[in-house]
């Protein structure tokens, strides 16, 4: 996949930009504060995604203006295309001029593998920041697979108000069984697809940690599932045994006021010589973690797919050694490649071949 043209007008600081980048290794420099990251943002953006920064689409829109708009032009599945994004109170998105339903369409069009000192979260904070890394990954793999999702969070919405609705008139207390089987269901989905990702993604990970460690450390990831006993369990088996976990918790259910087990408590370890991450890891050694799981992520997509992601890279260089920063560079031949970073000099010398440098405040037209 290639950018070939990136404009954007009133997202946040940046009123009147165009970008023309180049296939290879694109550099991004200039002084804080100037939008380096918010163009990254914007590309980021056409995945259908959330915003890496903002829970709010509001808050991408430039202060005083009541919409912000972003035109890409990309290569993606053997063709050139056409994307618009509008974003008011909510995101608009138009492909190849026809209006999409819902940004959950340009998965699987458009793909990004973003990296930036917010992803270190992964590793270093709670299960949520896991499940969410793999969920966007497998989304961008798997597009219906946000649907399922999004699907499995309004259930889950429905048995939780059940819950709390039996607890205060116990009567009710069957309708908490009408969600099981759905919840199941869906859960059952998004579990095996978890399952699935993680061990392809463990084998990338594992090799690419011994090669950056120099065979110092190993890595390794594991899918926790609490309502499966098999490894190697099917789809039906894990509906069963989450449906059975559904039954046996539900007096702790009904007391506690939502559902204690699925997909939406589980997630994977990080252990790097059999030892977490997250707990024991020095601070290197998280941010090496997760810079793997992004340069595993990148490969696994390309695997599957048969096409190179974009690679976005915000602010990383100054948080690795030479010897990261090479590797890094290398690993990332053959892709387009953005690095925002204040000292283009750094990265420069880091590249072969293929680089071309763009100073953000003459992107937006003002230098």
């Amino acid at each position: 996949m290639i950018v070939e043209s990136l404009s954007a007008a009133q997202f946040r600081n940046l009123s009147a930009t165009e970008f023309f980048p180049g296939e290879g290794v694109n550099i991004i420099c200039g002084a804080n504060g100037l939008g380096k990251t918010n163009l990254i943002e914007s590309i980021w953006l056409f995945t259908g995604c959330r915003s890496f920064r903002s829970v709010r689409d509001r808050e991408m829109i430039q202060i005083g203006c009541d919409k912000a708009n972003l035109r890409m032009s990309f290569f993606s599945g053997s063709r050139h295309q056409q994307a618009q994004l509008q974003i008011d109170e909510k995101r608009h998105f138009t492909l190849n001029g026809v209006s999409l339903p819902s940004g959950r369409m340009m998965m699987g069009e458009f793909a990004c593998v973003a990296f930036t000192p917010l992803h270190l979260a992964i590793v270093k904070d709670g299960p949520e920041e896991r499940r969410r890394f793999s969920d966007i990954a497998i989304s961008q793999l798997r597009p219906n697979y946000a649907k399922t999702v999004l699907e499995y969070n309004g259930i889950l919405s429905q048995r939780n108000a059940a819950l709390r609705t039996a607890k205060e008139n116990p009567s009710m207390d069957a309708l908490v069984d009408l969600w099981d089987e759905p919840l199941a269901k869906k859960g059952a989905v998004i579990i095996e697809a978890r399952m699935k990702y993680l061990e392809k993604l463990n084998e990338k990970a594992a090799e690419i940690y011994e090669e950056i460690s120099s065979g110092r450390e190993k890595l390794s990831l594991a899918y926790r599932a609490y309502a499966r006993e098999k490894t190697n369990a099917d789809l039906t088996q894990i509906k069963d045994s989450l449906l059975q976990s559904l039954a046996a918790r539900h007096d702790a259910d009904l007391e506690h006021g939502s559902t204690g087990i699925g997909p939406h408590r589980e997630e994977f370890s990080i252990r790097l010589s059999d030892i977490s991450a997250r707990t024991y890891g020095s601070q290197g050694q998280q941010r090496s973690a997760a810079l793997v799981l992004k340069l595993a992520e990148a490969d696994l997509f390309a695997d599957v797919t048969g096409e190179e992601p974009v690679i976005l890279l915000d602010d990383v260089f100054s948080e690795l050694d030479p010897s990261r920063q090479k590797y890094v560079v290398k690993h990332f031949e053959n892709r387009q490649v953005f690095i925002t970073c204040c000292d283009e000099a750094s990265v420069v010398r880091l590249a072969e071949h293929d680089v071309a440098v763009h100073d953000i405040q003459r992107l937006r037209g003002n230098g």
